[in-house]
């Protein structure tokens, strides 16, 4: 019950923030019987299921995802796939209208999902883009031909695509999960095209996704100049996930990933020279400190990484986490905080900030927020033992 009670509270006082992040509340649906409702794994295979033929079941399936684990990419992106779905007139619009429509205000909250996405993970793979092509071909030829059968319509888009240009077979085999298809038809596309630097980016990011980082870092280059080239030209195709700063931050993580760690600091620096509001740079500068056993670096990056992200609670929670590493207890307490305000579903701040609290004296708050960790936490949480001890020490000292 008192488990209950809390998350009743919770509920009832986290919908504004939230929806500032991911647009409208969406009620929390129903799993299959025995379904981990904390875990926010369980939402996402839940909402890739339902996107096809529920896009609303599925847009509040990520939007669930998102809020337990605001760190994944992939519920970011599945969420703007559904909300593209939900109605034909939207997709129509998304995918027919180009940049025109794109600026309107509906589309470019929805872009942002994306924009977050990629920041969190430039590499992670849009799954969702092959549902949303071919829901909006199904809409279209079913308009054209409402006697024809789904298979007969299936047959005829899948024609149709394979005999469109090589950008077109490129997208449809990336959507498959044929990056050498992919990769194959946007280096005909290139030849071709009026505007590269975008393609480029598409062809490092597959690379990247195949383990192949050298030649992943070389198409990064490459796509670099050509987006200098393309900056004084009309080209409605460029968005806001092809910016140098973004694929300057891409090569940043690729370095890393090859243990080249000074290559990694100068391409993320180089992004944040692109872009001063780019945080996802320092947040992976503060990675890298990490790594390096360099602690007063890395609360120095993710802090700054805070101060420009102000709404991503995982921002925050690693700033606070790595404050409690860092032995900085007190210090820990308010970005720990400020994450819980932003996502009271997400459980990892509440463990740190029972660590902090706990380590800086104050065993009750420490117990309340174990207490609301055990709550939130998924079954297969690793803490969740260190917890309850936690909670079953301090209960015990308590006066």
């Amino acid at each position: 019950m008192r488990a209950f009670l809390l998350l009743s509270c919770l509920f009832l006082s986290s919908a504004p923030l939230a929806a500032q992040r991911l647009g409208s509340e969406e009620k929390r649906p129903k799993l299959a019987a025995g379904a981990d409702t904390n875990d926010a794994n369980a939402y996402l295979v839940f909402a890739m299921r339902s996107l096809q033929d529920k896009p609303d079941a599925a847009a509040a399936g990520f939007h669930w995802a998102a809020r337990l684990d605001p760190s994944s990419a992939d519920a970011l992106d599945g969420l703007r796939a559904a909300l593209l779905m939900r109605k034909p007139i939207t997709l129509k619009n998304y995918m027919e209208g180009g940049r025109k429509a794109r600026e309107s205000k509906e589309f470019k909250s929805i872009d942002s999902l994306q924009l977050r996405a990629s920041r969190l993970d430039p590499f992670y793979y849009r799954k969702n883009d092959g549902t949303m092509l071919m829901t909006y071909y199904r809409t279209a030829m079913r308009r054209a031909y409402p006697t024809a059968g789904d298979h007969e319509i299936n047959l005829a888009i899948t024609d149709y695509l394979e005999r469109g240009s090589p950008y077109m077979r490129g997208w449809l085999a990336y959507s498959r999960g044929d990056m050498p298809g992919a990769l194959e038809n946007y280096d005909m596309a290139l030849r071709t095209a009026k505007y590269k630097g975008g393609l480029r980016v598409e062809r490092g990011r597959i690379l990247a996704l195949r383990g192949t980082l050298p030649p992943a870092i070389a198409e990064f280059r490459l796509a670099l100049e050509d987006l200098r080239k393309d900056e004084d030209k009309k080209d409605e195709n460029v968005v806001f996930y092809n910016s140098k700063a973004m694929v300057e931050h891409s090569m940043g993580v690729l370095f890393a990933k090859l243990g080249q760690a000074d290559s990694a600091k100068a391409a993320l620096g180089r992004a944040i020279a692109e872009d001063l509001s780019y945080f996802a740079a320092h947040v992976e500068l503060g990675m890298i400190a990490l790594a390096e056993k360099d602690t007063a670096a890395a609360v120095s990056a993710l802090g700054l990484a805070a101060e420009l992200a102000t709404d991503e609670p995982y921002v925050h929670y690693l700033q606070g986490s790595t404050l409690v590493a860092a032995g900085q207890h007190e210090e820990a307490v308010a970005p720990l905080k400020k994450a819980i305000d932003l996502e009271p579903f997400f459980a990892s701040p509440q463990f740190a900030l029972g660590q902090a609290l706990e380590k800086s004296g104050d065993a009750a708050g420490a117990r309340a927020a174990y207490d609301r960790f055990l709550a939130l936490a998924s079954r297969r949480d690793t803490r969740r033992d260190a917890a309850t001890r936690r909670v079953e020490a301090l209960s015990k000292s308590a006066p």
